[in-house]
């Protein structure tokens, strides 16, 4: 049945008695995914299986466990952890690949742009060094010699004639 998510295998049966370097965790972590498949080419069938139930099993190696599945065949998988682990893990590493590959003759994607902005200067109004100021939100504005005081707590738009 196409488009039912298979669900994880339970961890409880798992055999974990495979041992993995702290620094090889680490390289797979900061690895591209066709690095990823070049660390485990260098592995036996049988230490790609459990590398990639070793890194299936923790969510933050998730998804380089399904790549290193992905160069695993099925009678493998299923030899070191049983038929349902194995199918599962196979199922779902053929399942990423597939919906990794893009389908031919796709639309491409649509180019982003972004709005251009041009900065524009602004003009000033001219003001005698001896005339008083009030300040908006920061900025000087030019207030009329005959203008009624206005307390400091007023609207802006009282400033404003």
């Amino acid at each position: 049945m196409a488009g039912i998510p298979l669900l994880a295998p339970s961890l409880a049966g798992w055999n974990f008695d495979f041992s993995i370097s702290d620094d090889l965790v680490g390289r797979l972590y900061r690895a591209s995914e066709s690095s990823v498949r070049e660390i485990a080419a260098g592995l036996s069938p049988s230490e790609r299986a459990s590398l990639a139930a070793f890194c299936y099993a923790r969510a933050h190696l998730h998804g380089i466990g399904l790549t290193i599945a992905a160069t695993c065949d099925l009678t493998t998988l299923v030899q070191k952890f049983g038929a349902a682990v194995g199918q599962v893990l196979f199922d779902q590493s053929r399942e990423r690949v597939t919906a990794a590959d893009p389908a031919p003759g796709g639309r491409r994607p649509n180019k982003v742009t972004l709005a251009a902005f041009t900065p524009r200067a602004i003009q000033l109004p001219e003001m005698a060094d001896d005339e008083p100021v009030a300040e908006i939100a920061g900025d000087a504005v030019p207030v009329a010699a005959d203008a009624a005081p206005v307390a400091a707590d007023a609207p802006a738009e009282a400033l404003v004639e």
